[in-house]
């Protein structure tokens, strides 16, 4: 079977560099200097500390969302983002911390999910001719029938995969590689744009990933998320 046009390329051409941020290794796109394939490992995590912290602000504030139509896409989104918290005490523990720690909670969170397997995964985007600068992408996904007018597409695994540097390809030869992405005006909006996608694309299959609810979801998530910036 012909994989989809979007079902990019995740190993192939790339290198795992340890981010001196959170001591991590992110899949980074395999061209430029050391200290680029660096930077662009610190501004995945980047990433995953900015997309913890979201999830911590949700987990605190369960009125703004618990009983709204986002409740179940929020549910899942802690299922695949931040899986730990229902394996262990790390709820209560998100909840009772000050959010001035938030930077140092994220660390936690990332090594009690690692210690379970089951790390989100964030790399770089697989440069490509079709223009596609973010990827959630869902793995193991199924279909449940909730009703006749409601589907849900439940993914057991996501990855995101996230454009930091623009690089052009031209008949599958990269001919050009640019700059890193600004992380604030660039890298965050694409970032909050794919954890959307986590949220919304479980709740309600389609197969226009971008319909209603999506704009409303990614809204709510960009409100709550400028309450921590």
């Amino acid at each position: 079977m012909t994989k989809p046009f979007w079902d990019v390329e995740e190993s192939v051409g790339f290198i795992n560099i340890k981010s001196s941020l959170d001591s991590l290794y992110y899949k980074v796109y395999n061209v430029g200097s050391t200290g680029e394939l660096l930077q662009v490992a610190n501004s995945l995590a980047l990433v995953r500390r900015d997309l913890n912290k979201l999830l911590f602000y949700l987990c605190r504030n369960p009125n703004e969302w618990i009983n709204k139509n986002i409740s179940l896409g929020i549910f899942l989104t802690f299922q695949i983002h931040i899986p730990c918290i229902f394996n262990s005490n790390f709820l209560d523990i998100i909840i009772n911390s000050d959010p001035s720690n938030d930077d140092n909670l994220s660390n936690q969170l990332n090594i009690e999910c690692q210690s379970i397997n089951k790390l989100f995964s964030i790399q770089e985007m697989t440069p490509n001719e079709y223009g596609i600068l973010g990827l959630n992408k869902p793995k193991g996904t199924k279909l449940i029938k909730i009703d006749d007018y409601t589907t849900y597409e439940v993914a057991t695994k996501r990855t995101f995969h996230l454009t930091i540097r623009p690089i052009k390809m031209n008949n599958g030869n990269i001919i050009k590689v640019g700059p890193i992405n600004n992380y604030n005006s660039s890298i965050l909006p694409l970032a909050l744009h794919e954890i959307t996608h986590t949220t919304c694309n479980d709740n309600e299959w389609k197969e226009d990933n971008h319909m209603y609810p999506f704009n409303n979801y990614h809204s709510f998530l960009k409100k709550c998320f400028n309450k921590i910036k």
